[in-house]
């Protein structure tokens, strides 16, 4: 394994990223042979101090097997990384970033792995995209449905956060039903989790429904419950919405100022309170809005506004863009032309592009080009 030295200075739904802190960390990579330790017992970050992390500004450079890496970000940052079983953690990753926050970093990491990035909870996990765009959705959805089947001894159990390790060459079967018959819960068709082998591992502190949903999604499966004590295996959702009431009072003016900038949840004032119905993600922006924070989602407005600096060798034009995209708040339309083209692998050394530069430097290369109207990104084949 290598080395790492490092230098801190101060610093019900339906199935079917906070504070800033002036930590700087440096590290040099140095390319040694040695045992490899795993994360399994470290004491990982979580609320406040988890976020407070993220935003902390990275100044280093990787080149190691993917799987290396998340154990040297795991071990210095104090974050549990979770790595999808269908990412290929042998791939060598070779990564630059220079006074970049942790999240940024985690997200370029994703890209150059082929991978995309949600937070569940206080646990980063690193998937195929469409699996992290619904994951964190899915795993509150669980958590509601769980509050309110449960047996009424079992909550506390279920909803309590806890953490959770296995050893080398454990069986996710076994983890699974393992973790279930603590809860004073059984999968009915246990075989549906298929076999494997895993490396040692160990998730941050999480409630039941969080936990189980994280170690299924690599197989592309969930769960449901069948009654109060008993859980079946299901397919992972293609679609998942989160509903939720806040109790707070808002404004005719106000409302209308939010359904603004959150187009993409459904948002209503009702007796109880506001019913919002979405993603995971825009609901707890919506919150975080609400409670007097400022919420941190990218405005279409303010795209090009901004600057961006990225590295990737040899990636599809397709994934670039689709990372690109999703960090800009926009929507990929491509022609079938253009979905002939995307499939060429470019490298991209950007430095403090705007996001129009950034995206000509992507799709030139396949002869593509593209337009940005509406938050739409369409791209389309060049004309020749």
């Amino acid at each position: 394994m290598n080395s790492v030295r490092c230098h801190i200075s101060k610093p019900l739904g339906t199935l079917g990223g906070i504070l800033a802190t002036a930590t700087m960390l440096t590290c040099t990579i140095i390319q040694t042979v040695q045992a490899q330790t795993t994360p399994q017992d470290r004491d990982f970050l979580t609320g406040a101090a988890f976020q407070q992390r993220l935003q902390g500004p990275v100044t280093s450079q990787w080149k190691l097997p993917l799987r290396d890496l998340v154990y040297s970000l795991q071990s210095n940052f104090q974050i549990c990384i979770f790595l999808d079983r269908r990412i290929d953690p042998q791939q060598t990753i070779s990564l630059q970033v220079e006074d970049t926050s942790l999240e940024q970093t985690l997200r370029r990491l994703a890209l150059t792995a082929k991978a995309d990035l949600c937070f569940v909870r206080d646990v980063v996990y690193l998937g195929p995209t469409p699996t992290c765009h619904l994951l964190a959705t899915v795993a509150e959805i669980h958590a509601q449905n769980l509050r309110a089947t449960a047996a009424t001894g079992s909550r506390a159990v279920l909803t309590k956060p806890v953490s959770l390790q296995w050893q080398r060459l454990a069986q996710p079967r076994t983890i699974l039903t393992q973790e279930a018959t603590r809860a004073q819960l059984a999968f009915s068709n246990p075989e549906a989790i298929p076999y494997d082998l895993w490396n040692a591992g160990s998730l941050a502190q999480l409630p039941f429904a969080h936990r189980t949903t994280i170690l299924l999604a690599g197989f592309n499966k969930t769960f449901q419950f069948i009654d109060d004590q008993t859980m079946m295996v299901i397919e992972f959702p293609s679609q998942a919405s989160l509903q939720k009431i806040i109790q707070r009072k808002i404004s005719p003016a106000n409302l209308a100022k939010v359904k603004t900038q959150f187009p993409k949840l459904e948002i209503q004032v009702r007796p109880e309170g506001i019913s919002v119905q979405g993603r995971w993600e825009d609901i707890a922006e919506f919150e975080k809005l609400l409670a007097g924070g400022k919420s941190t989602i990218t405005k279409p407005a303010t795209t090009g506004m901004q600057v961006y600096t990225l590295t990737v060798e040899n990636q599809s034009t397709q994934a670039i863009l689709q990372a690109v995209a999703q960090q800009s708040d926009l929507k990929i339309q491509a022609t079938t032309a253009a979905k002939a083209r995307w499939t060429k692998l470019i490298s991209i050394d950007a430095k403090q592009l705007t996001l129009e530069q950034l995206l000509t430097q992507i799709v030139a290369p396949a002869m593509l080009a593209y337009e940005i109207k509406d938050s739409i990104l369409t791209v389309d084949i060049a004309n020749q």
